[in-house]
């Protein structure tokens, strides 16, 4: 009997061997990075029933033609006056202001609210992903299934290309491909390919991969036509977005480590880059795009102490994002005392993944240019708020470099140590990862349309105002707006959705806190926070439980940086109100605002609203009655009266 069970044991482990064996042998086969494009198409299938989500409608207002949009969305400032054409879409499809007319457009329409500082600039100029999106609404203007599979193409062309990439530097070939899966089936992908809007990043992907191999094959192999195409695709990866700067640190990487060239040569084969990115640099700052007056974007041309402070609360988090279970987006929903923490583990968590990966990054040349890619390529992430979706770039190290630590274990190389304190801990992570990025993402993927229609659901439920009469040629004025941010795209959201567009929206402050409302006299009105400042949450809460509150707290920072003070005194002059901050903490931050309004405010004109936190679930609006002249209402904050 016992001879007959370990015939069985015998017999199983050789079973497993030989389909490891098989297994192995297959994704040693060329038609990988094909099979891995189909499989890329088909796990990206459910992406084609999302239709058009917010950015999208930015985006369509510069794409269509005019007579197509309401005459209301005109008032905005928003819609260009060559809207639909090609000159109109490759200027402005990426930008809100560019100009100081632009920031006065949104701030008089109340787009932006009045905490917006004056010198506000938010624009991006993407040409190459803008031109596709123009062809897109000359092709099949009606139809989003169809923007949705051209980004799922633009996907499928990336993995192909990467899985490409792989087989060019790694060895063996199975670990290439092993590479190439973890990223295809990364959950990370879906939002990117499922956004029409997030199309650029995977333009840029396509571009930069690309580089990497002409560069790769101009240093290997002495192709001069490949060693000028690389500059002129890696333009094209600029053109595409910002973040296709992140392909020079893997240029970078490759002369420190993969080049055997002389320290000279190696340099110079970096300088047709350098070029390129100085050249578009100088051409994008002189056109007037990028950042200024903002803490969810920063620009590191504009701002570099800004940006520098920045890099080190955000860099931790999005490389724990991309190599553990937790997504970067997770520390928008902590309080600040929390965050701290998560931090702390963050940089915890990548000590450990350092201090195992020494043997294999000292043995292995190609895993160190993995590695140091990656911890390159998420310095230009960082400018803007942590979100799995940005690290699209950060991934391609991540998984080159993750997928020779995984196979080197088990295929015993000889970079392993013998030291058991070592061994137990490496063993430790190996198993952790293979769960993280093969099991749970797995089931994240399946999850990833519900996960993506609970989330948009849940935001849109913040500008859901339903007054119960037209709002037409009315003034919405919202007291306590729970995500600022999201007004920005009201107009566009409430065109899309049929419903009547006010004729302009005044929030008097964001919903953070619990407030005082207090009517001074007949056109004014106070408002005070009870707790901290107007514009952000407590931060002295040391709760430890995820709340959309301080998401909506993280990009209301689109508007004004957190450490940007005001003036005790400062005024805001609009043509129906102005605003003026009575009080300030000792940040700089407005405690009491003052509010003067043109008209009275019981004219019929002003439609006032209010958010309730916790009502229909999260919360919901209802009418706001103002108060008699010397007269004051307390609203509730997120968490109660506190």
């Amino acid at each position: 009997m016992e001879e007959l069970r370990d015939n069985s044991e015998q017999g199983f482990v050789t079973a497993v061997r030989e389909f490891l064996a098989r297994v192995g042998k297959a994704l040693q086969s060329r038609y990988v990075p094909v099979l891995f494009s189909a499989i890329a198409a088909i796990i990206m299938l459910p992406a084609l029933n999302t239709g058009f989500i917010q950015d999208d409608l930015f985006h369509r207002i510069r794409l269509v033609q005019p007579s197509q949009l309401p005459d209301r969305l005109y008032d905005t400032g928003m819609v260009p006056p060559d809207a639909g054409t090609l000159s109109a879409a490759l200027r402005d499809m990426h930008s809100f202001s560019r100009t100081q007319q632009d920031t006065d457009n949104l701030m008089e329409s109340g787009l932006t609210p009045w905490w917006t500082p004056k010198n506000w600039r938010f624009a991006n100029w993407r040409p190459l992903d803008s031109f596709t999106h123009w062809l897109d609404y000359r092709l099949f203007p009606d139809s989003p299934r169809l923007m949705h599979l051209h980004n799922i193409a633009w996907f499928t062309a990336v993995v192909f290309l990467l899985a490409v990439l792989y087989r060019q530097l790694m060895t063996p070939v199975w670990m290439a491909a092993l590479a190439a899966l973890l990223y295809t089936i990364d959950d990370s992908n879906y939002f990117p390919t499922m956004w029409i809007a997030n199309r650029n990043l995977l333009l840029a992907l396509f571009c930069s991969i690309l580089t990497l191999l002409l560069h790769h094959r101009w240093r290997q192999h002495n192709s001069l036509v490949a060693g000028v195409a690389a500059p002129l695709t890696l333009l094209l990866s600029l053109l595409s977005t910002e973040a296709g700067i992140a392909t020079f640190a893997y240029l970078f990487a490759y002369a420190l480590i993969i080049d055997r060239a002389s320290r000279m040569q190696r340099l110079v084969s970096l300088a047709p880059g350098f070029i390129v990115i100085g050249v578009w640099r100088m051409i994008y700052n002189g056109l007037g795009y990028g950042a200024v007056g903002s803490g969810f974007v920063i620009d590191p041309g504009r701002e570099p102490l800004r940006y520098a402070q920045t890099v080190l609360k955000r860099a931790p988090v999005l490389l724990s994002g991309q190599w553990g279970g937790t997504p970067a987006e997770m520390l928008n929903m902590f309080s600040e005392h929390a965050g701290a923490l998560y931090l702390l583990a963050a940089v915890l968590f990548m000590t450990l993944i350092l201090l195992v990966f020494v043997p294999l990054l000292r043995k292995s040349r190609v895993a160190l240019y993995w590695f140091v890619g990656m911890l390159l390529c998420v310095l230009p992430v960082c400018a803007s708020v942590p979100m799995n979706r940005n690290l699209l770039f950060v991934a391609i190290g991540a998984f080159g470099v993750m997928a020779q630590f995984i196979g080197g274990l088990f295929a015993k190389e000889d970079w392993i140590s013998k030291s058991r304190f070592w061994r137990v801990p490496a063993w430790i992570l190996c198993m952790t990862l293979i769960f993280v990025h093969a099991c749970f993402t797995i089931v994240s993927r399946a999850q990833a349309p519900k996960t993506v229609s609970f989330f948009f659901d849940t935001v849109y439920s913040t500008i859901e105002v339903d007054p119960g009469d037209d709002l037409t040629a009315k003034t919405l004025v919202v007291v306590n707006a729970p995500n600022p941010f999201l007004f920005l795209g009201m107009p566009l959201l409430r065109a899309y959705w049929n419903e009547p567009i006010p004729e302009s929206t005044r929030v008097l402050a964001p919903g953070f806190v619990p407030l005082e409302i207090a009517r001074t006299g007949e056109k004014t009105l106070r408002v005070k926070a009870q707790t901290g400042s107007l514009l952000s949450t407590d931060t002295s809460r040391k709760d430890f439980t995820l709340n959309f509150v301080y998401f909506y707290n993280r990009f209301n920072s689109l508007f004004r940086p957190n450490d940007l003070p005001f003036r005790a005194g400062e005024k805001i002059e609009l043509s129906d109100m102005s605003v003026e901050v009575t009080d300030i903490d000792s940040d700089g931050q407005p405690v009491q605002v003052l509010f003067h309004f043109a008209a009275s405010l019981d004219d019929p004109a002003l439609c006032w609203m209010q958010w309730k936190w916790k009502e229909k679930g999260l919360g919901s609006y209802s009418p706001f009655t103002v108060p008699p002249v010397g007269e004051k209402r307390n609203l509730s904050g997120p968490f109660g009266d506190e």
